[in-house]
């Protein structure tokens, strides 16, 4: 946001310090970025006293102005007349860093210069020279219009700072000045004919108000004005849009005028259609959707809500009518178009941020008497339809407030505070604060806390160590446990990667996510949606690299995911690998990680958690040709697949796990002595119905068999050639051991006879020898 420090100090009645401003702007928590001193050098105001064609070069008039003294200057100007002001750059004098110098046209000396508004900066290309509504013969161009121009840096949760009268209200507090600057309040014209306007999109229009003129000149605007509007880094147009474009940085509530003649009536606020076209005043012609908020009439668009105006509805200098809208449009409408057509207006800036819903009416009226004022308008409707705003009352604790702040104020030292910045307080410990219509980032209590802060001074509050509040065992837990699993991770030859946590509700739906948090106010449609899961985001990475050509990947993330239904927000960790199993290895193996390359992994991490007793369960998962739920005692704790070819092209596998639901799980280590008898091991392989899970035979294997069954893994899995259709191979391998002695091997060969015997019968599964083989 650019600002005058003349202006500033025009609305403060005072003059101001721009190291003081700096300090200001420091404690209260904005940022002053460049600053451009506007003056251009050695300018003054001269009167021209006579005029005189040049008796050889024709289109050349010979001067003479008058200043504190008489000069004479040539001049090609056509647009001067005798007593004009204008300025002036004597010879010997500098403009913009150069020196200007005599100059002789054919026997006539010219002493100096005449300056242009091309010459100043504030038009493109001009075809006279400035000529002055008011000024003092002699004055120096700084008299009138020196100025400082600071470039702020507005936080994005503080619209009300995008105006003068904000940044000046804003200053006040830190400076120590009462802000008494009041808006006028002009007559109110009657409502009359309401049917004029009609907002068919209350979302995206909550508020339009439109005042009709008559009787309007069109005419450029004053020096004054254009020099105003370029110190702002706004360009001039014509007196009636300058008006608004000055009463929109002042106030921070944009206006646009429309040519009244040229309208179709009534207005209408509504959706665009799809493919619908607009042309901007540049001529810029964009395709519309349904996402788009316009202001048409019965011909089509005349403006892009709250971005831009039509080209077919612009004021010109034969205007005679004039619409002038004031309006409030949904911040995310507007960020949604403005993204999404590549446009940024001054107009678009503010609503994008969130106006000031409480101003619509009050800067309409403050711009109508303008154009009574200065373009002999006279104002003959007024139709304003939509919702108002109320002010907002925030409860907060006095001793709640201390205890964060670390300080002792007292309610009385609470509300003298809050008083500087227009917030109302009342109450003795448990307070209640008024919120000014202007202060949108006031939401909660905590917001009332900062603010106290800001205006005591962060620089006085006393430099104490928090208390660690909330900090339990808990979180030391988790953070911790985060820090060995990041550890583990890259142990097993992991990459760690940090992902967006925006993804696009597409991708997510075709997925099969329906549970998933849409954002009201995109980036644009691939960021759409928050992260339910954090498959999307390391698919995208290992997109990525294998277009590198990087083709051997193992790469994992730890972070939040968020669902619309509780727990609302979970951590995960997710991994991803595919490629060689070894890929640095000096002998080219040529083995490709595989699906149980992912399960080992699986079984790994939760082993090192010490996890024991999962079970892997067959599950159909969208977007995954093969996939198991991880589960624990009933519970899922994660899922693993292999990621199916319409989703990537080389073979890859994915695992996710919940941090926030095996946390709990994880035991404290324990100190466990070496074994001192042997293990039995046995070597069990059935042909089983293919639809058999092996997680369920494990467990059954382990039940029957009871703890003197150390553990049971599966060492073979085979289907296909050589066995009957619709039957798997699972071969078991079995650890027996008892603590207190070794066992023989009769005891073991009762107990593998009870496991052949149940699995047989409860399973239908038929015992592999080397006589079935």
């Amino acid at each position: 946001m650019l600002v005058s420090i003349k202006w500033l100090e025009e609305i403060l009645n005072t003059n101001l310090e721009l190291k003081s401003l700096h300090k200001v702007a420091n404690n209260l928590g904005f940022e002053i970025g460049e600053q451009q001193n506007l003056c251009p050098g050695d300018i003054v105001i001269g009167r021209i006293v006579k005029i005189t064609p040049h008796p050889t070069l024709k289109n050349l008039n010979i001067l003479e102005i008058k200043t504190t003294t008489h000069q004479q200057i040539v001049t090609s100007a056509t647009n001067v007349k005798l007593n004009d002001l204008v300025f002036v750059v004597g010879a010997g004098k500098r403009f913009k860093e150069q020196l200007i110098g005599e100059m002789d046209f054919d026997g006539v000396k010219s002493n100096g210069m005449l300056v242009s508004e091309e010459e100043l900066g504030i038009a493109e290309k001009s075809t006279g020279v400035i000529i002055l509504d008011k000024g003092r013969e002699g004055a120096h161009f700084s008299d009138y219009f020196d100025d400082v121009v600071l470039d702020i840096k507005v936080n994005t949760n503080r619209p009300d700072l995008l105006s003068v009268i904000g940044l000046a209200r804003e200053f006040s507090i830190g400076l120590g000045i009462k802000f008494s600057f009041k808006e006028r309040n002009p007559k109110q014209t009657n409502h009359t004919d309401q049917s004029l306007i009609k907002i068919l999109d209350p979302d995206g229009c909550p508020r339009y108000t439109a005042r009709i003129f008559e009787g309007v000149t069109v005419f450029e605007s004053p020096f004054s004005v254009k020099w105003r509007l370029h110190s702002m880094g706004m360009n001039a147009i014509n007196n009636v849009v300058d008006i608004t474009n000055i009463n929109m940085l002042l106030y921070g509530q944009p206006l646009h005028p429309f040519d009244l003649d040229l309208l179709d009536l009534p207005v209408i606020i509504r959706k665009a259609h799809k493919n619908e076209q607009f042309v901007t005043l540049e001529g810029t012609v964009f395709k519309l959707d349904e996402n788009d908020l316009v202001i048409a009439d019965k011909n089509g668009p005349i403006a892009l809500a709250g971005i831009i105006g039509a080209r077919s509805s612009q004021i010109t200098n034969s205007t005679r009518r004039i619409l002038l809208e004031s309006a409030y449009f949904s911040p995310s409408r507007i960020a949604h178009t403005r993204r999404k057509l590549g446009i940024q207006t001054e107009a678009s800036i503010r609503f994008e941020r969130g106006a000031d819903l409480s101003m619509v009416d009050e800067v309409s009226r403050i711009t109508g008497e303008g154009f009574k004022t200065s373009a002999g308008a006279k104002e003959t409707n007024y139709i304003s339809t939509g919702k108002k705003t109320g002010l907002k009352v925030i409860p907060f604790s006095l001793d709640r407030m201390n205890t964060i702040l670390s300080l002792n104020l007292k309610s009385e030292d609470v509300k003298n505070l809050l008083d500087k910045c227009e917030i109302r307080v009342s109450g003795k410990n448990q307070l209640k604060a008024r919120i000014p219509h202007y202060r949108y980032d006031l939401q909660i209590e905590e917001d009332i806390y900062e603010e106290v802060a800001r205006i005591y001074g962060y620089m006085n509050i006393p430099d104490i160590p928090p208390a660690r509040w909330g900090v339990t065992k808990l979180y030391d837990k988790s953070r911790n446990f985060i820090k060995f699993l990041k550890s583990y991770m890259i142990g097993l030859g992991f990459s760690e990667t940090y992902n967006l946590s925006l993804v696009s509700s597409e991708r997510l739906e075709s997925l099969g996510y329906s549970g998933f948090v849409k954002l009201k106010n995109p980036l644009n449609e691939r960021f759409n949606a928050l992260r339910p899961t954090l498959f999307l985001g390391l698919l995208d990475t290992v997109h990525y690299n294998l277009s590198k050509g990087n083709y051997s990947l193992k790469l994992f993330e730890v972070g939040n995911v968020l669902l619309n239904t509780e727990p609302f927000e979970e951590k995960k960790l997710g991994a991803i690998m595919g490629g060689e199993r070894y890929p640095n290895f000096w002998e080219n193996t040529d083995q490709k990680l595989n699906y149980y390359d992912a399960k080992g992994v699986v079984e790994t991490i939760l082993e090192a958690m010490r996890i024991k007793e999962i079970e892997f369960r067959n599950k159909e998962i969208k977007g995954f040709s093969q996939a198991v739920k991880i589960m624990y005692s009933d519970n899922e704790i994660g899922y693993l697949g292999a990621i199916d070819s319409s989703f990537c092209e080389r073979e890859f596998y994915y695992f996710e796990i919940s941090i926030d639901r095996t946390l709990s799980l994880v035991s404290e280590p324990f100190y466990n002595p070496p074994p001192k008898f042997p293990a039995n091991i046995r070597d069990l392989a059935f042909l089983f119905e293919e639809d058999v899970e092996v997680p369920v035979v494990k467990n059954f294997i382990a039940h029957v068999a009871g703890p003197i069954l150390e553990k049971v893994i599966l060492f073979d899995y085979y289907k296909g050639k050589n066995l009957p259709e619709g039957k798997k191979n699972l071969g078991f391998r079995l650890y027996f051991k008892a603590p207190d002695r070794t066992l023989t091997d009769e005891e073991v060969d009762r107990f593998v006879n009870k496991i052949i015997n149940e699995v047989t019968n409860n399973f239908g599964a038929i015992l592999r020898t080397k006589e079935t083989n």
